[in-house]
């Protein structure tokens, strides 16, 4: 019997808007589709800007495409600042909220710090090597052979080769012996 009473009072305070919901997330582009629904919507700033000429001084972050096509509007209002914070004017942002129609635009009005987010950065993959060949230095360990990198810098390298190979040596001794000595330490 308790656990119905306790269902009963939860349906009850869902139904009110008084218990959160779980938000979906979705992209900016995507946010149209869901009118009146509770979302987290991700996406990339396309442009922030303050309306001080109306009332209510309101900030206003564009996510998605710029405007007047922006994807989603992020509306926050002067009285709610204190609360939300500064919103980044780049990047990713990841707002949570009920999507509303405004002006034939989807947009979320933002009330707190709670309900925004800068995602993690997702960890850059490491570059590709040409080639997958070790050694065996002169203590024993085995250390990656020189090889070309189009990606980058690799984890590891100590000396970009005059060919332009990295080496990965663990000694400067011999370091670039067969790739036309070391053209820059790292």
């Amino acid at each position: 019997m308790k656990s119905l009473r306790t269902l009963t009072i939860a349906g009850f305070l869902l139904l009110m808007g008084l218990l959160p919901v779980m938000a979906q997330t979705i992209s900016a582009a995507d946010a149209k589709n869901h009118i009146g629904e509770q979302a987290t919507v991700c996406g990339l700033v396309a442009g922030k800007h303050v309306a001080s000429r109306s009332q209510g001084t309101p900030t206003f972050v564009d996510l998605g495409k710029p405007y007047p096509s922006q994807s989603l509007t992020v509306l926050v209002w002067e009285r709610d600042k204190g609360t939300v914070g500064s919103l980044p004017g780049s990047g990713q942002l990841c707002i949570t909220g009920r999507i509303v129609q405004y002006r034939g635009g989807a947009e979320i009005v933002l009330h707190n710090a709670a309900n925004w987010y800068v995602p993690k950065a997702q960890a850059a993959p490491q570059p590709q090597l040409s080639n997958d060949r070790y050694y065996t230095n002169s203590d024993g360990q085995q250390v990656h052979s020189p090889a070309y990198s189009p990606g980058g810098i690799p984890a590891g390298a100590t000396a970009v080769c005059a060919d332009g190979t990295y080496s990965f040596s663990q000694h400067r001794s011999g370091t670039c012996s067969h790739h036309g000595g070391v053209a820059q330490w790292l």
